[in-house]
């Protein structure tokens, strides 16, 4: 995937006139017009795109009678859509998935404030026409804010205007899940900032920390002993992750912490916390860690978070952590594999048994990790 695409397969994905509803069976949640359906975009990104073309992806698949379900949302930039090397990658992925998932049709929105946007919109719409890709909806509009105008770019002449975002059932529905929608995708770039001054407290207690959980591992006389000395380091981390407040740790809990994610078999359970009430928690001690180390110490906590946010849906995060992840340790597996993943749009869905492997490790050390979500 380029760094200049977002795929992302909405938490509330079924979409006709009247109804939406999400993967987890609650009640549907209504969508009734485009402007409604425009002001739902940054709930199912996770962030306001500006500049940018929208496709969401449809099936008629577990859809109501003569309604149609958005399985799959992607954003790219607009000014590389319009380039004609552009058109073409994003037409060879949307067919991709439409060959995988056996879906039916797009719908396209172009955000631009540009004085010519409308015009450049209208000549990508034209050039995707011309490479296969033909939206039955399309629409244009300056901002995705309350009020403003959007045009039907397949009749000239129509429009409306944007409802609220902030006030969207689908909006609403994402936050009241755990999520958070940001402001711009400059403000995801910045959720793994390298903090120096934290790095500069770490990293004196890294060694020693990593040579006492690596000498006692080497006393254990035997695999009982060993697991028994896992046990208790998994759960002093899922105690400091359970207190909900992983700004208290000092920076010696925070390297004890990094040395731990390097026994693999505690990294693993990590991973089942993404399917957990602890969720959120740990996704903030991954950032947290994330921003104070680098390497595969660095890939190790962005490929946990990264993967938390995949397994909840939230893609276009996940893919700039799993960004990070390999730029830190390019031959790290598991980010590899989320990459590849995201790549080819896998939905979150198919990803999830790596959570439920992590919670069968725990079980089999006698560790419950918390109640699943």
């Amino acid at each position: 995937m380029e760094a200049s695409d977002e795929i992302s397969s909405p938490k509330f994905d079924e979409f006709d006139a009247n109804s939406a509803a999400t993967e987890n069976d609650v009640p549907r949640l209504s969508v009734g017009d485009a402007g409604e359906l425009i002001a739902a975009i940054p709930a199912m990104l996770g962030f306001v795109p500006t500049r940018s073309l929208v496709l969401a992806l449809l099936s008629t698949d577990a859809a109501p009678e003569g309604a149609q379900s958005i399985r799959a949302v992607m954003r790219f930039d607009i000014d590389a859509a319009a380039d004609p090397a552009g058109v073409q990658h994003l037409a060879a992925v949307v067919e991709s998935v439409c060959l995988r998932e056996n879906l039916t049709s797009t719908m396209l929105v172009a955000v631009d404030d540009r004085p010519d946007a409308s015009t450049i919109a209208e000549d990508v719409l034209h050039d995707l026409n011309r490479a296969g890709i033909e939206p039955s909806h399309a629409w244009w509009a300056e901002a995705i804010i309350t009020g403003a105008e959007y045009q039907d770019l397949l009749s000239l002449g129509r429009g409306g205007r944007v409802d609220d975002p902030h006030a969207s059932t689908v909006a609403f529905a994402y936050v009241l899940d755990g999520n958070q929608i940001y402001g711009s995708r400059d403000e995801l770039a910045d959720l793994l900032t390298p903090n120096a001054d934290l790095a500069a407290q770490m990293q004196p207690h890294i060694g020693a920390a990593a040579d006492r959980y690596r000498d006692k591992l080497a006393e254990a006389d035997d695999a009982e002993h060993g697991n028994a000395l896992r046990r208790d380091a998994i759960e002093w981390l899922l105690a400091q992750i359970s207190a909900a407040d992983p700004t208290s740790l000092t920076a010696e809990d925070l390297a004890t912490i990094v040395t731990l994610l390097r026994d693999r078999i505690v990294r693993d359970i990590m991973f089942g916390l993404a399917g957990t009430e602890h969720r959120g928690t740990a996704e903030a001690l991954w950032r947290q860690i994330a921003s104070a180390t680098e390497g595969s110490d660095h890939a190790a906590v962005a490929t946990l978070f990264g993967y938390s946010a995949y397994h909840h849906g939230d893609t276009v995060v996940a893919g700039i952590a799993i960004t990070a992840a390999l730029h830190a340790d390019p031959n790290h597996v598991i980010a590899n594999l989320l990459d590849h993943a995201l790549s080819e749009c896998i939905r979150p869905d198919q990803i999830r048994r790596m959570a439920d492997t992590g919670r069968e490790i725990a079980a089999a050390l006698g560790i419950d990790i918390a109640t699943t979500v």
